[in-house]
């Protein structure tokens, strides 16, 4: 089973709350100004029909209406939302809603949002500019590039070195995970503390825990790693360097790696909100770990990102080179490409990114052939929800054959006795084991991560269930010792 399939993508979820929205901000603003939304001409009723048709991710047949974004921002307690929407290769519209936090000033589309790991695709982009220009090899082993340090000895050796290719890639074997992130007023790590995880960092050391290049482990260590090589090699500060090669060149006007706020001043950021509602404290974590997860942006930033980076696979771009893109895309692993994940088949392939960080989720996606793509920012640990019900509004307007809600109809609930038969521990030839539970009437699937995903009866196969947040599905059959679960598209079988 992939690991990054059965690990829920879902980075927090909550349930219905109290709140009340303003109207869309901005929107009526000066033409030109720096606070204003765009529509193209022809837009407004695409956008009219995705801001007051938010889908869930499943629909249940005779039981769910789609809602308008301010309703459904109420209901996840997230108090600023903004996007953009791509189609045929240019912006569309952009919008912002809510406030930057309580009682504070409107969002607007200039508002600026953490976008977590969205930073990676952005730093492999830059790279990749720097290795069409000379000005870095992406296959040499990245202890060139580190002085004095270089990386502990692990799983790497002089036929299988950890490169920036294999860092970018998340298939270095470094230590896979994330960064929680520090207070505002706590004192910051160097990156060389983050990679030794040396005080004051409270992130894993960085080592190579599998032969690069087997495996795919998503590793925010790894890119602090080749954040490190950067700027060591080319002597600069990585935000200085993101200037020069990223942000500058497409045009991302607002997009800043600075630490820990923005440089344009925090009178535009709106301030991250827990699962309750409440403020982060403080406002927002500072992310020293830049390369991975440091980025201040607009959804405008990542779109014009995104149509960039599709001008470059298409040959017209004057900044990514035609042969770097489709390098970029050349050899998919695991439905992975440098960090983007490769969503739908066909004519309908999109790359996907999403990220989060404490009081932050942000989510982009493009579709290189037909040029259609969204990007969503909330600041809130309740806003993946939103996002992706918004991401369904945009497929079900825009005809995508990707991210729209799966429509089901409900079945009525199995007696005890059979929910009881099912219960147990599943377990999957690559080693995860998920737990299936009855609680209140209802099977409940736990993730080893210990996500819990209450699952609802639908009509279809035998014994079907959906988790009703996230669409995941859940099969039965068999009978007794013999029970198997289908989840993901893979087998589970019933261990002790």
């Amino acid at each position: 089973m992939n690991r990054f399939r059965l690990i829920p993508w879902v980075l927090a979820g909550l349930g219905p709350g109290a709140m009340t929205m303003p109207a869309l901000a901005s929107v009526e603003s000066a033409a030109g100004s720096p606070e204003a939304c765009f529509t193209a001409p022809d837009a407004q009723a695409r956008q009219d029909r995705v801001a007051q048709g938010l889908l869930p991710r499943v629909m249940f047949s005779g039981e769910t209406a789609p809602a308008p974004v301010q309703a459904r921002m109420a209901a996840h307690r997230v108090p600023a939302f903004s996007v953009a929407v791509i189609r045929a290769g240019t912006l569309d519209w952009s919008a912002a809603w809510g406030r930057q936090q309580a009682d504070g000033a409107a969002a607007t589309c200039r508002s600026l949002f953490q976008a977590g790991s969205l930073a990676k695709p952005a730093t492999v982009l830059a790279a990749w500019r720097m290795q069409q220009a000379g000005a870095i090899d992406l296959d040499a082993d990245v202890d060139a590039y580190l002085t004095p340090w270089k990386l502990p000895a692990g799983r790497q050796d002089a036929e299988h070195p950890v490169t920036l290719r294999h860092l970018f890639a998340h298939t270095a074997g470094i230590t896979p995970g994330g960064y929680e992130g520090y207070p505002r007023n706590a004192v910051l790590p160097t990156d060389l503390q983050t990679a030794q995880g040396l005080p004051p960092s409270n992130a894993r050391k960085a080592e190579v825990l599998a032969v690069p290049g087997t495996t795919l482990r998503y590793s925010g260590p790894g890119y602090t790693v080749a954040e490190i090589a950067l700027q060591q090699h080319l002597k600069r500060p990585f935000e200085s360097l993101m200037r020069t090669w990223l942000t500058g060149p497409v045009g991302m006007r607002h997009a800043d790696f600075s630490q820990p706020a923005p440089r344009e001043g925090e009178e535009h950021v709106a301030r991250g909100h827990q699962g309750d509602g409440q403020p982060v404290p403080g406002g927002w974590h500072a992310h020293p770990e830049q390369a991975a997860a440091g980025l201040w942006a607009t959804p405008a930033d990542l779109a014009a990102l995104l149509i960039e980076l599709r001008k470059g696979w298409l040959g017209t771009s004057t900044v990514f080179a035609q042969a770097s893109v489709h390098d970029l895309l050349a050899r998919p692993f695991e439905e992975h490409a440098y960090g983007f994940r490769l969503i739908g088949d066909g004519e309908q392939v999109f790359l996907t990114h999403y990220g989060g960080t404490v009081g932050y989720r942000a989510g982009m996606t493009l579709n290189l052939r037909s040029g259609d793509g969204a990007v969503f920012m909330a600041n809130a640990d309740s806003g993946m929800d939103l996002g992706m019900e918004f991401f369904a509004a945009v497929s079900d307007t825009y005809g995508w054959s990707s991210f729209g809600p799966t429509r089901v109809e409900r079945a009525a609930t199995p007696p005890a006795d059979v929910l009881q038969s099912l219960a147990g521990r599943y377990g999957f030839e690559d080693g995860p084991v998920v737990e299936v539970v009855p609680e209140a009437g209802v099977l409940t699937l736990v993730f080893p991560n210990g996500d819990r995903y209450p699952l609802s009866p639908i009509k279809g196969l035998p014994r079907a269930f959906i988790h009703a947040d996230t669409g995941v599905r859940a099969s039965f059959d068999g009978e007794g010792e013999a029970t198997t679960i289908q989840l993901y598209g893979d087998t589970g079988r019933r261990v002790r």
